[in-house]
């Protein structure tokens, strides 16, 4: 698993952004996802599913009714990120919206995620440098460093 090999490194005083930054933004998914794995979850990467359109969700996590949606943002600082995270919860919570609908449409979607008909979607971003921005609309917008503590602290239901 990457989140050992992670912690080996933080153990050697390095931040999460210094460690994570080598990596690429695929491995910064995989890293996303064995978070919520190591939080009792059942995740799916790279989603793909179709509601008129074709959608991707990077991270689908899922335990009991709860379904987290993650968009994985590995960006670096820069310029014009605030309007571009504002972007990017737009286009997050239109997919989330879409794929609420697929799993209300279809027992067989619901069955994959073991969810019933009262499950709760959330929209989240996580992004690899903390951000200004914590929560825009329905969608919070979370740094891999506090992805844990969101998990388990401040969006446990």
């Amino acid at each position: 698993m990457m989140i050992d090999e992670i912690e080996h490194k933080l153990r050697k005083n390095k931040t999460i952004e210094d460690v994570l930054e080598k990596y690429d933004w695929k491995k910064f998914e995989i890293v996303i996802s064995e978070i919520f794995l190591a939080n009792g979850f059942s995740t799916k990467q790279n989603f793909r599913f179709k509601v008129g359109r074709r959608y991707e969700i990077d991270v689908v996590a899922s335990n009991g009714n709860k379904i987290f949606c993650v968009d994985c943002k590995w960006w670096n600082k820069g310029r014009y990120k605030k309007s571009g995270l504002k972007n990017a919860v737009r286009l997050q919570e239109i997919r989330v919206k879409e794929f609420a609908k697929l799993l209300n449409d279809n027992i067989l979607a619901r069955k994959s995620f073991k969810v019933d008909k009262k499950f709760k979607t959330i929209p989240l971003l996580v992004t690899l440098q903390d951000e200004d921005m914590i929560k825009e609309n329905e969608t919070f917008v979370v740094p891999v460093w506090k992805l844990n503590k969101f998990i388990n602290e401040i969006y446990p239901f």
